[in-house]
C-alpha cells in the first residue's frame, strides 16, 4: 500500500503541481467513485446476456433502464483520448445494446441458453469487440494518457480523474496482472524517476518527459505466461492421496517431512520442498502436543498461464471439486490455512497467515471422515472433467447457488439451528439452480421444472422405502443381533444386492423388528410395492397428484418471496423438500453431462433403466433379479 511521504513530503520546491496531482491520483485510499469502469459495465451486460432469465431481468423495463442509466454514466466519464481511441467498437456496442432494450417483449422474455434473435448475439459481440480494446496494449497507454491529461487540466475540480485511475486499474487487472503493484511502479518510477521494477529506494533526476514515457511502457507491459503451479494447504482431518486431471489431494502429515531430500519419494516431492524448505510455509505437528498449521494439501497445475489471480483460480476448482462432494455425500468443508505459489518451479507469492476454522463440532473427525470419503468418490471424476474443459459457467453459477441454499444446513453449522430466513432463502435459491441448469440444457426453464417434476413421484417412492427401513431398524426389542445383520448388510460399502433386493428378501425380518405400531400398516404397503407392481403403481399415483399440488405452491411462494407478497412461514416449510428435490436433481443431471461430455438436454431427458423398466409394467424386485443374473452372465456390475 503506498504510504502518504510517498506523494507529498520529498517533493523538491520547484515540483509542477500537475506531477503531484498525477502521482497522489494513484492512491486508492482517498475513496471512490460510483461511477462504474466501462470493463465493469460492459461485463455486467455481458453477464445478464448469458445469465440473466426470468420476469425480473430483460423484460423488466427499470433493469434496462438501470443498465442504460450505468453505461451512459461510464461512457461520460471517459477520457476524451480514449473516447477517440475506441470510438468505433464503442458506437457499436452501443447501438446493439439499444436495438435489444428496445426490442419487443417476445425477444426480451426469451431464456438463457435459447436466445437466438441476432440482438442477442449482436450485443454479446459488440461487447467481445469493445473489451478487447479496452485490454490491448494501446488501451491502457491511452488511459495512462487521459490520466496525465487530467493532472495537467489544473482547472478540474470534480475529482475527474477518479474514474480514469478506476478504469486503468480494472484494465490492468483484466489483463492478467496484478493492478495495485503496477500503480506502484507508476508511483516509483513518476516520484522518484526509479525502475518501476526496481527497489523502492534512490531518486534518480531522470526528466519528467523520461518517466511518463517509462510509465506509459510499464502499464502497456502485458504478463508473463509461465507454468503456474498452486500448492493449498487446508485445515481438515482428510487423510487421502488421490491425483486426477490437474488436482492432487495429499495428507500434509506424510508429505511435509517426506518432501525432505532424505524422504521417501513421491510425485511432485522436488516442488514441495522448495516450498518448505525454509520451515515457514505447511508447518506439521512434530511432538506430542503439537498442532499442525495444515492437515492435508492440494496441489493444482494451471499449465501456462499469468501469475495474477493464479490462487483464485486454484481455489475455485478445489471449491468445485468440494462444492459438489459435500453436497452429495455431507461433511464438513475444510479450512484454506496456508498457500504456496510456484512460478516455472521456482517458489513466488506465499500466505503463512494461519487463520483457524470455526467448525460445527470441536475436532469433528467424523465429519472430516465424511468429507474424504465424499472427495474419494466424486472427486476424480469432477477433476478429471475439469482437466478437460472448463466448467460452463452456468454449472458454476448453479453450484454457486446450491451451495448457498446448504451452507445454513450444512454440519458446518450444526450448533445454529436455521432460521426462518434461511428456509425461506431455499425456495428462491432453488428455483434459481434449476434457472441456470435449464439455460445449460438450452431448455425453458418450464420445460426443465415439469422434466424434473416427471421424475418426483418415483423419487417419492424410493425415499417412502427408505423411510420405513429406518423405522424398522430403530433397535430394541430384544432382536439386536439381527437388527446389526440387518443393518450391515444395508450399509455395506460393497452390497452383495441392490438395496431394494435387500428390502424384498427381508422384508418379513424387517417387519419383525418394527416398534412404530401405528406405522406397521404403511410399512407393510411400502415394502409390497417393492414386488408388486400394482401396488407400487397406486403409490406413485398419489405422488404424481402430490406433486403436482406442490409444484403449483411452490411457484406461488417463490413469487411471493420474490415480489413481497403473504405467505406464512409454514407454507414454505412445506414445500421446501420438493424445491430442494428440483435444484438437487437438476444440478446433478448438469454435472453428469458435463463429467461425461454429453449432451445436456438428453440427460435431463433420460431416465434410470430402473424408472424405464418399471413404467413398462415391470416391479423393482424383478428388474434388479434380471439386472443380477445378467451380471452373472456378463461379469459386469449391476447399474440403474
Amino acid at each position: 500500500m503506498m504510504i502518504d511521504y510517498n506523494v507529498s513530503d520529498h517533493w523538491p520546491a520547484d515540483t509542477p503541481d500537475w506531477l503531484k496531482s498525477l502521482v497522489s491520483s494513484l492512491d486508492r485510499r482517498r475513496g471512490g467513485s460510483s461511477v462504474l469502469p466501462l470493463t465493469v459495465i460492459v461485463r455486467e451486460v455481458l453477464e445478464w446476456l448469458d445469465l440473466a432469465s426470468g420476469v425480473d431481468a430483460w423484460k423488466n423495463s427499470a433493469n434496462r433502464m438501470s443498465l442504460r442509466y450505468d453505461l451512459d454514466e461510464s461512457v461520460g466519464a471517459l477520457g476524451a483520448l480514449l473516447r477517440a481511441h475506441i470510438a468505433a467498437p464503442l458506437a457499436q456496442f452501443r447501438g446493439a445494446f439499444s436495438r435489444l432494450v428496445n426490442s419487443p417483449s417476445a425477444v426480451l422474455k426469451q431464456p438463457p441458453g435459447s436466445r437466438s434473435d441476432p440482438v442477442w448475439t449482436d450485443l454479446g459481440t459488440a461487447g467481445e469487440v469493445l473489451l478487447a480494446a479496452l485490454d490491448a496494449d494501446e488501451g491502457v497507454r491511452v488511459s495512462w494518457d487521459d490520466l496525465v491529461a487530467v493532472a495537467y487540466d489544473r482547472a478540474l475540480e470534480g475529482r475527474e480523474y477518479r474514474p480514469i485511475a478506476d478504469l486503468l486499474f480494472d484494465q490492468l487487472r483484466r489483463r492478467g496482472l496484478s493492478a495495485e503493484w503496477i500503480f506502484r511502479g507508476l508511483v516509483s518510477v513518476m516520484a522518484f524517476g526509479r525502475d518501476p521494477d526496481g527497489p523502492p529506494i534512490g531518486q534518480s533526476d531522470m526528466p519528467l518527459e523520461e518517466r511518463i514515457a517509462s510509465a506509459r511502457t510499464h502499464v502497456g507491459t502485458r504478463a508473463v505466461a509461465e507454468p503456474i503451479v498452486v500448492w493449498l494447504g487446508y485445515q481438515g482431518r482428510a487423510f487421502l492421496h488421490l491425483t486426477a486431471g490437474r488436482v492432487s489431494f495429499m495428507d500434509a502429515h506424510w508429505a511435509v517431512p517426506n518432501a525432505k531430500p532424505e524422504g521417501q519419494d513421491f510425485e511432485h516431492k522436488t516442488e514441495l520442498w522448495e516450498l518448505v524448505q525454509h520451515g515457514g510455509l505447511f508447518k506439521v505437528a512434530e511432538l506430542v502436543g503439537e498442532e499442525s498449521d495444515v492437515d492435508f494439501l492440494v496441489r493444482v497445475d494451471l499449465g501456462t498461464t499469468v501469475a495474477a489471480d493464479a490462487v483464485d483460480r486454484a481455489v475455485r476448482t478445489v471449491d468445485t471439486i468440494l462444492d459438489v462432494s459435500i453436497h452429495n455425500a455431507g461433511g464438513i468443508r475444510p479450512h484454506l490455512a496456508q498457500w504456496g505459489l510456484l512460478r516455472s518451479g521456482r517458489a513466488g507469492s506465499q500466505n503463512f497467515m494461519v487463520s483457524r476454522r470455526e467448525g460445527g463440532f470441536p475436532s469433528d473427525h467424523y465429519g472430516a471422515d465424511i468429507t474424504a470419503k465424499a472427495i474419494e468418490e466424486h472427486g476424480p471424476r469432477i477433476a478429471s472433467a475439469l482437466a478437460r474443459a472448463d466448467l460452463p459457467r452456468y454449472l458454476s453459477a448453479a453450484i454457486e447457488v446450491q451451495v448457498t441454499a446448504d451452507y445454513p444446513f450444512s454440519r458446518d453449522m450444526a450448533m445454529r439451528k436455521p432460521s426462518e430466513a434461511d428456509i425461506r432463502s431455499v425456495i428462491p435459491l432453488a428455483d434459481r439452480v434449476v434457472q441456470h441448469v435449464a439455460a445449460y440444457a438450452k431448455l425453458a426453464p418450464s420445460d426443465l421444472f415439469g422434466l424434473l417434476g416427471d421424475r418426483w413421484p418415483h423419487a417419492r417412492w424410493l425415499t417412502d422405502v427408505q423411510r420405513a427401513v429406518d423405522m424398522c431398524l430403530l433397535g430394541g426389542g430384544g432382536q439386536n443381533d439381527l437388527v446389526g445383520e440387518l443393518t450391515r448388510e444395508l450399509f455395506a460399502s460393497s452390497p452383495s444386492r441392490p438395496w431394494l433386493l435387500f428390502v424384498a428378501d427381508r422384508s418379513s425380518d424387517l417387519l419383525s423388528l418394527c416398534r412404530i405400531e401405528s406405522e406397521r400398516a404403511w410399512i407393510r404397503r411400502m415394502f409390497s410395492s417393492v414386488s408388486d407392481h400394482a401396488a407400487y403403481s397406486a403409490l406413485v399415483e398419489s405422488y404424481a397428484a402430490e406433486g403436482a399440488v406442490l409444484e403449483a405452491r411452490r411457484s406461488r411462494v417463490r413469487n411471493a418471496l420474490v415480489h413481497g407478497n403473504p405467505v406464512s412461514f409454514a407454507i414454505v416449510e412445506s414445500v421446501r423438500d420438493y424445491a430442494a428435490f428440483l435444484s438437487g436433481s437438476a444440478l446433478n443431471l448438469g454435472l453428469d453431462s458435463y463429467i461425461e461430455g454429453r449432451a445436456p438436454a438428453a440427460v435431463v431427458t433420460q431416465r434410470t433403466g430402473e424408472l424405464t423398466a418399471i413404467r413398462a409394467g415391470q416391479d423393482a424386485a424383478g428388474y434388479w433379479r434380471a439386472r443380477l443374473a445378467d451380471q452373472r452372465t456378463s461379469g459386469s456390475a449391476p447399474t440403474a
